[in-house]
């Protein structure tokens, strides 16, 4: 199979490697889409904590079951499918807690020989392994990995509740999709902050938000509309500066939820934390009953989810768009590969 592989530092290669086989309990499944991640450009950046090349990166797919191991049930060839990117070993406290997203163990795409998705074939468990609606696009269906995670950050670690005025720093993938679950959750008020004139639009046209361009003097410009502050803030981007942005941001007995990923040490206000009773909280993927939620979602055709899809590539283009993400030539928010072309 045609396989996108990161060799080293800022190089991919594409190549035929070895096809895969099912074993007795997976599900072989022919690739449509996969999207590109923020995590997945961290790896290729060589930033990545446990994502190191060589590596086959991707973690978001869509496409077709080809072939099912022998003791597999209730699926067949040809169902159309979206995959849960997460096996948890299901005995450690965690596991036992519910909260397999934080699982001492457990194993994601491109480590310990589970191959990532940026191939034409993959590996799944039929738990892991959603049907999709056959009036779901598939390019639509890979929108359900970033969706749960935003599902997760807003109703689990956000708890954002009825008439919430939320905060979003950073309006990527992830952070437009943490708007549509805080509106769902019944947020009174969303704003929304980035650098790029076309992920605020799409926040403003989409859900409503409150668009704010990421520039100096932008806590002054928020406080001016917003007086009263935040309920809670999400900290989507991994920018550093947006730390200081949510604690000054967030009204007292507040909360803001760390989604992003911080690739450096971030100095932290302790003290506007204890004076103000903030609650900070991580933010890590999802759990089962997040991604069937995100699923159902997206099967449900009410959100217009293909407004986040700027670019799609072939696999071959796979280091085009890593660099087009990185450099921002042009205006990008989620880029797909189609496995296909």
């Amino acid at each position: 199979m045609k396989a996108a592989i990161l060799e080293d530092r800022l190089k991919i290669v594409v190549r035929e490697v070895s096809d895969l086989r099912p074993g007795p309990d997976d599900v072989l499944i022919e690739a449509r889409f996969t999207g590109i991640c923020g995590s997945d450009i961290h790896a290729f950046k060589g930033l990545h904590p446990f994502r190191k090349p060589p590596v086959i990166l991707g973690h978001e797919l869509s496409g077709t079951v080809l072939e099912m191991g022998k003791e597999v049930k209730g699926f067949h060839a040809g169902d159309r499918v979206t995959v849960l990117p997460l096996i948890p070993c299901g005995r450690c406290i965690h596991c036992e807690r519910g909260k397999e997203n934080i699982c001492l163990n457990k194993k994601v795409p491109g480590v310990a020989g589970w191959l990532g998705t940026f191939a034409q074939y993959f590996l799944s468990k039929p738990s892991l392994t959603f049907r999709l609606s056959e009036k779901t696009g598939l390019d639509i269906a890979v929108l359900a990995e970033p969706l749960a995670v935003g599902i997760h950050s807003v109703y689990k670690q956000g708890r954002v509740k009825a008439g919430d005025k939320v905060l979003i720093l950073g309006a990527g993938t992830i952070g437009l999709l943490t708007a549509l679950a805080a509106k769902e959750a019944g947020a009174g008020e969303i704003a929304i902050t980035d650098l790029f004139d076309l992920n605020l639009t799409v926040g403003r046209e989409l859900w409503g938000a409150i668009p704010y361009t990421a520039r100096e003097g932008l806590e002054d410009v928020i406080l001016k509309d917003h007086p009263e502050k935040f309920d809670v803030a999400f900290l989507c981007s991994g920018a550093p500066a947006t730390v200081k942005q949510a604690i000054n941001l967030t009204r007292r007995g507040g909360r803001i939820v760390v989604t992003g990923m911080f690739l450096e040490p971030v100095p932290l206000e302790l003290t506007a934390i204890n004076l103000n009773e903030l609650e900070m909280i991580g933010s890590v993927v999802y759990n089962h009953d997040d991604f069937k939620k995100a699923v159902g979602w997206i099967d449900s055709g009410s959100f217009n989810l293909k407004r986040l899809i700027t670019h799609i590539f072939p696999i071959e283009k796979a280091e085009y768009a890593m660099n087009l993400l990185i450099e921002h030539r042009e205006d990008a928010i989620k880029i797909l590969l189609d496995l296909k072309k």
